[in-house]
Parts: C-alpha cells; structure tokens; sequence
C-alpha cells in the first residue's frame, strides 16, 4: 500500500480546522497596528483553539483592530464592523486597538460586537474570546473602567467589554512574533506609547507612556525572523526616538540597538518606520551612509511649514531645524528616500500660512508626501482652538499637496532610470496594463513588484532568458536595472548574475 504523505498532511489540517475556531483579522492605521494584529493572532493560534483564515473566507470570530488618528479612521473601522455583521451575522466580531480604548461605548451600540477589548488588555484576548464563546456575554458590568453613566444606559449593554486605563500599561509585553501574516518584510515592534503633548493629538490617551522593549527580546526576534526567511525587518515604534528612556540611563538607545541589529547575520535590509526629526541624530545618518543594509529611507513627520503654526501644534523644533536636518541627511546620503506627514487646515492656518507650507515643501527634498486634512480629536487640546478652517478649504489644499507629492515622486523616480537598484521582491502581479505602458511587457507575463531599499516601487520583468516564476522568488533581494517609468511606479528588467 502506498501512502501520499501530503495527502495526510491535508487531512490532518482539515481535521485540526474542524476543532478549532476559525478567526479573521481585519487591521487599520499604522505598522503598530500591523504588529499588534500579529501579537494577537499568536496568541490565538498559540492556544491551540484557533486558526487563521483570510477575511474574505467565513470565520466564527472576527478581529476588529482600529486606528482613531482621525475621525475618517472612526468611520471606516464602523463601516467595517457594520460590512462584516452584514456578511457574517453569526460570526463573533471583537474590537480592539485605538478607537475601541477611546470610546467603547460607542463600538457598543454596532451590531454584531461582542467583545471589546483595550489595548493593555489584548494580551488577555485569547481567555477573553473564549468567555465570549462559551457562554452569554456579562453585560456592563465586564467594564475595566469606570463609564459615563448617560453612555452605559444609553442601551442595555450586552457586549463584554474590558477597556483598562493605558495608566496601567508600564511594561513592554513580549509575545514571540516569528512569522507575518502575508508579508515579505516582517515589522517588528521596539517602543510603544508617547510621552508627548502635540496638541493635535490623542496617542498619548489611548496608548500611554513611552515604553520600550528590552533590546536582547528585539535581537532575538530578528535574529528567528531573519532564520525564517524574512530579508527585510521594519522597526516601528508610536515614537522611535524615545526607545530605551524607560529602559536605560534615560538616554535615547535607538542608534545602539540599529547597531546590534545590522550585526545580525544573514539580515538582508533593515528599515525604519516613521520617526520624528529630534530623534534622526548624527548616529543614525552614519550608520545610514556607511551601512548597505540599513535601508536609504526615513519617513519624517513636518506637519506644517509654518512656525506659527508648528508653536500651535506644540511642536518641538521650528522649520528652519527641520531643514538643516534634511540637507544634512541627503548631502550624506544623496538619493535616500524621504517622505513626511502634513496637516492641511490646522486651526488658524490661513490662506498664507498654507502657501507658505507649499512653498517651504516645494523647496525640501522629499520624495513623497502623506497630506491629510485635519481632524479634530476629542479632549486633544486643539479641539477647543479658534479659527477654524472649513472643511471643502482643508480638502482643497489636500488637494494641491497630494498633485505636489506626485510631482516630487516622478522626479525621484526619474533620478533612478537606467541605474541598477536591488528590489525586494512581493507578491506577483498578473499582466492587467497597470502600472506600465502597453509596450512595457508581452502578453501574460506576469510582473514581480517590490521596493527598492529608499522606497521605490518597481514592477520587476524577468529578462532575457529568465523565466519568471522559477527564476523569481518571493522574499528576496533581486538585482534589477531600471528601464521605464510606469503609472504605479518604476518599471525594470532582471539583471543576470
């Protein structure tokens, strides 16, 4: 008798999907969410009870995990509960992450919840989930914290809800993250919370103080990250700068722990998520210009062009340091990839503190931008700030600054054609006429698409003599030389060897 040793394997799975609970995960916002997702579905899967399933497929539970930046990140995560109850109206939906700290009872009144859970709770959300399956929910009095009454009566409660104060949260949780979920590049989580007072914001509210990771936990989780195939490591952090205040001598420790990890073998890139421009130090540029993993990339949040209005924001440097800052970086590193985030329609900026935003912007050397129209938070100090900017003039100059980001891409784009740049490479992308020009591919071949390390999008074409599905693998560093300018990016051609 011959048996099929993959056949068994699949009848195994099957029968392991059959006992347990099948749990999607829907994620919005930042890479800290992305990350935090991870954490959670570990977790579940660790227990034995729970398996991960795409959220297009039927699941019994679905994990809500929300952002709340701004109230268009509200929104869509509502929508998104309202979609899967829509969809899947006996699935358990549980709600995490930023909105469900702010306002739980607001998630409450959603059909479909059943679970809400704070962000210092979620390293209980495997036992959680499990009350939630077992038996009847437990009503109000499953809140964590104490809750306006004219809310908790608004309705009778039938959710669980556990929502502690971040006040509570001091320590990192280590949870082993050694794999992502669909992801070439693996995001890995040093620092979370912020310490800050930007009057815009809310962070601090839902995600407390600044706390870091102990650095030999992020070292050994790359270090089995990298083991298990993952060539690029993307550090994220609600305020990278302050990494190690908690931990050490109450001095920053980011350049020290960049050090430790490009020291890792086999680690192919190393990539930092977002990071204000107080904590891009000396250090960090050194290692960037000196260093062929550390990736030719920072994303550093302006905001706003104007003085005046950076003092409004409570921001702790002026337009002039930000500039010095970024000439500094590209006389060191000449083609780095520079990007930033800027609020359009801030209290009080008239129609010439925008102009002037546009024109210092214009100036800057950046490769992309992240404009966003601004978006009063509640209890954020800028709430209760006067002249107030309409919302048609806020999308407006979104708008103008959204056609200058395109404008400032194409032309570092165009800085790249012709040279030889080592792409990451992702998911393939069949032949559809997007991204390129008609003539940029034959018929049915299929494209590869990947960034370059100071992030560059390329779709990538296997070359002469290479066939493309063998030839190219996922997860891996490529060698390509480019050729063209596409809609979505950069185009190019493998080079041999």
């Amino acid at each position: 008798m011959v048996f099929c040793k993959t056949r068994l394997i699949c009848e195994a799975e099957r029968e392991i999907s059959k006992s347990t609970n099948r749990v999607a995960f829907c994620t919005f916002g930042c890479r800290i969410n992305q990350y935090d997702t991870e954490t959670i579905r570990t977790l579940l899967e660790e227990t034995g009870r729970f398996h991960t399933v795409s959220p297009r497929e039927a699941a019994d539970v679905y994990v809500v995990n929300t952002c709340s930046v701004t109230a268009q990140a509200d929104a869509t995560a509502r929508k998104a509960i309202r979609r899967i109850h829509s969809e899947h109206p006996e699935a358990k939906i549980v709600v995490t992450g930023c909105y469900a700290q702010r306002i739980p009872a607001r998630i409450a009144e959603l059909p479909g919840v059943a679970l809400i859970l704070g962000v210092p709770d979620r390293v209980h959300i495997a036992s959680e989930i499990q009350q939630v399956l077992d038996g009847p929910s437990t009503g109000a009095e499953a809140f964590a914290f104490p809750v306006p009454e004219q809310q908790a009566n608004a309705r009778k409660i039938t959710q669980r809800i556990t929502v502690s104060p971040t006040a509570t949260a001091r320590t990192f949780p280590e949870i082993p993250i050694t794999r992502m979920m669909n992801r070439s590049r693996a995001v890995v989580k040093i620092q979370d919370g912020c310490n800050g007072a930007c009057s815009f914001c809310i962070i601090p509210q839902t995600r407390g103080h600044s706390r870091s990771r102990q650095p030999e936990r992020v070292i050994e989780q790359i270090t089995r990250l990298v083991d298990n195939g993952y060539r690029e490591i993307v550090l994220a952090g609600v305020h990278l700068g302050d990494y190690g205040l908690d931990i050490g001598a109450g001095q920053p420790m980011l350049s020290l722990l960049i050090g430790q990890i490009l020291a890792i073998p086999n680690l192919m890139r190393l990539r930092l998520s977002s990071i204000g421009p107080n904590a891009v130090t000396d250090e960090i540029i050194r290692l960037m210009a000196t260093q062929d993993r550390f990736a030719r990339h920072l994303h550093i949040p302006l905001q706003s062009g104007s003085d005046e209005i950076l003092t409004r924001m409570n921001r702790n440097y002026s337009v002039a340091q930000f500039e010095k800052l970024l000439r500094t970086i590209t006389d060191t590193i000449p083609d780095c990839g520079i990007g930033t985030d800027i609020i359009c329609g801030f209290p009080g900026e008239s129609d010439a503190l925008f102009h002037e935003t546009a024109a210092r912007i214009t100036d800057l050397p950046f490769s992309y931008l992240h404009p966003f129209p601004y978006s009063a938070r509640p209890a954020s100090p800028a709430e209760s700030f006067g002249d107030r900017v309409p919302s048609e003039e806020k999308k407006s100059r979104t708008r103008i600054l959204k056609g200058l980001s395109r404008e400032k891409t194409r032309a570092f784009q165009r800085r790249h054609l012709g040279k030889r740049v080592e792409v990451l490479l992702e998911n393939p992308e069949k032949d559809s006429g997007r991204g390129s020009r008609p003539d940029s591919r034959k018929k049915g071949n299929p494209a590869h698409v990947g960034w370059t390390d100071n992030y560059l999008r390329v779709a990538v074409q296997g070359g002469t003599g290479l066939d493309m599905d063998s030839g190219l693998q996922h997860s891996r560093l490529q060698m390509v030389r480019i050729t063209g300018l596409g809609e979505k990016g950069l185009m190019g051609v493998v080079e041999p060897g």
